[in-house]
């Protein structure tokens, strides 16, 4: 697999960070060629090295010619904290220019993803910078942020979270619905393209079915993650 540890300084972080980069093998490169990239947004509770776990991702990214570079993000959901590191500004900003720095990518096909808390993150980015993400991918997502910001201020025990955590992110647990932060509401910007997808025995589909009735799109279910990524990253690099 070819699979680059990338660990760089970062001023938005202020600090260092670590990437996990997957890229065409030296049989799927040419030279004077400049290539796609999608940046991966982990689940809470992750890390930049996840994304090894799907295991079509070599064959996927010899066959699209795609770069697949994810950040190690923390709890940030891949957005600015109050306080703390800028994430965002890190994953819109600084860390493209980073990578196309260092790789031959094209800067108009550079597409954002995730999966978890990390899907809302990116679903986010690509609404608020279409000019940056022109479209996202998304498996087994957690959109709602506004009902799950009410219930960790109710006291409810949200998973690998605690109200810090969310607080620093969205600031006001209480006032996160209907707010420039809140991915489900009608009023905010939309990203221009999306893929959807969920693996058949997510539990939590209904985020994902309001986000996609939302922006009159599907739901698309794989069998397995590696069906639902084979499917994500083609409708990126092939438009499907």
């Amino acid at each position: 697999m070819a699979v680059l540890e990338l660990n760089a300084l970062s001023t938005a972080l202020a600090g260092s960070f670590s990437a996990t980069v997957l890229f065409p093998d030296d049989g799927g490169m040419a030279r004077d060629r400049l290539y796609p990239a999608l940046y991966f947004l982990h689940d809470i509770g992750g890390n930049d090295t996840d994304i090894r776990t799907v295991k079509n991702l070599q064959a996927l990214s010899n066959e699209l010619g795609l770069f697949i570079v994810a950040p190690a993000l923390m709890h940030s959901f891949g957005m600015d904290l109050r306080w703390g590191g800028k994430y965002g500004d890190f994953v819109c900003r600084e860390l493209p220019g980073i990578c196309r720095h260092m790789f031959p990518l094209d800067e108009s096909r550079q597409y954002v993803g995730g999966t978890g808390g990390g899907a809302y993150g990116a679903v986010w980015h690509a609404a608020n910078h279409p000019d940056v993400f022109p479209a996202c991918f998304t498996v087994n997502g957690r959109y709602d942020a506004a009902s799950m910001c009410e219930a960790a201020a109710g006291g409810a025990a949200i998973p690998r979270l605690r109200v810090p955590n969310l607080e620093a992110v969205f600031g006001n647990l209480d006032g996160v619905r209907g707010s420039k932060l809140d991915v489900l509401c009608p009023e905010n910007p939309a990203p221009r393209g999306i893929y959807i997808g969920c693996t058949e025995d997510f539990a939590a589909l209904d985020d994902s079915a309001v986000l996609a009735r939302q922006l009159k799109t599907a739901v698309h279910v794989g069998k397995t993650e590696e069906a639902v990524f084979a499917a994500g990253l083609r409708f990126l690099c092939e438009g499907e």
